[in-house]
């Protein structure tokens, strides 16, 4: 796994650090007030929490701005969120309390390593920047925290009709739906699911019509008539996770790549990829699709982009027989 994805999926590890620095400094500074002698003991104490403080901050605030680029909190162009309402208004609370606790925790290691004489209490100024610091730092991580919990959506009931709705003719593509949900009587070109960092580095399984395994297999164009559908899950920790991700399809149809796009449940943390719909069904010419035909032109991608990274497996650990 790159070092930069290893990092982001780290993030609510690395927080804990931070946090635990804003719960025990405050009980050292309070206890490095009093002057008088055997004072330098809570001087390294407060010191040494500092210093582990500010070090995780960094790396917590840098591996936060990873995460939010992969879940699309932020585009590629934005180092703070524009805000509005919701999880965007939590998301930018949170990281303006991150960033304030990174520089809060510098003017507090500055204040705790001010020259003193060995008799002498820590300062005041330690203690209220360290105040504030912790205040940041525990913000920071509570409006983290309910970023992590799922919004409820409670629907409003259906409007009842008086009178009885008109009978809508299927669109001429209305079978492409069905085709992609039988996905599973199409033959499987991987044994298991693949990550794949071109599709959201989620982790894909492609299922292809019977007599175009081949053509797949060898990167060559699919006969026409072919479907080519990619089923998906959202990855956790470096692994497969419990959400199922959209499913990509692909059908040749006079030498030409038609695609279809499906996501009947959006995760409140993936609906920027949807442009905030909780549910997903693009087809034929929509514009959402034009972003496909960038790698899939011609139809299939050229082999050298597929994936190849695989579940890591744990070593089978051989039991002795019994005599």
């Amino acid at each position: 796994m790159p070092w930069m994805d290893w990092t982001a999926l780290n993030h609510v590890v690395f927080v804990h650090v931070p946090v635990a620095v804003a719960f025990l400094l405050p009980w050292a500074l309070f206890a490095a007030q009093r002057a008088g002698r055997g004072m330098r003991p809570w001087w390294v104490t407060c010191r040494y929490l500092a210093w582990m403080g500010v070090l995780f901050t960094v790396v917590t605030v840098f591996s936060g701005f990873l995460l939010a680029r992969r879940l699309n909190f932020l585009t590629p162009t934005q180092f703070l969120a524009p805000g509005g309402s919701g999880d965007a208004a939590t998301f930018r609370l949170h990281q303006i309390l991150a960033v304030s606790s990174l520089f809060m925790g510098l003017v507090t290691l500055k204040a705790l390593f001010r020259r003193r004489a060995d008799h002498q209490n820590i300062g005041f100024l330690g203690l209220l920047f360290g105040l504030m610091w912790a205040g940041a730092s525990i913000g920071a991580g509570y409006y983290g925290g309910k970023l992590r919990q799922p919004t409820e959506h409670v629907e409003a009931p259906p409007p009842i009709a008086e009178k009885t709705a008109p009978i809508v003719a299927p669109a001429p593509e209305a079978d492409a739906l069905p085709r992609m949900l039988d996905y599973l009587s199409l033959e499987p070109m991987h044994v298991e699911p693949v990550r794949n960092p071109l599709h959201g580095n989620r982790w894909v399984r492609v299922w292809v019509t019977p007599g175009a395994e081949e053509a797949y297999r060898k990167g060559q164009k699919l006969p026409d008539g072919s479907l080519l559908v990619m089923s998906s899950t959202e990855e956790r920790w470096g692994r497969p996770g419990p959400d199922a991700g959209p499913l990509y399809a692909m059908e040749m149809k006079a030498g030409k790549p038609v695609f279809a796009f499906y996501w009947p449940r959006v995760p409140v943390a993936k609906r920027g990829e949807t442009g905030g719909a909780e549910r997903a069904y693009w087809r034929g010419d929509d514009a959402k699709l034009s972003s496909c035909l960038t790698c899939h032109l011609d139809g299939l991608a050229p082999t050298r982009d597929r994936s190849a990274w695989t579940v890591p497996r744990k070593p089978k650990v051989e039991t002795p027989a019994l005599s």
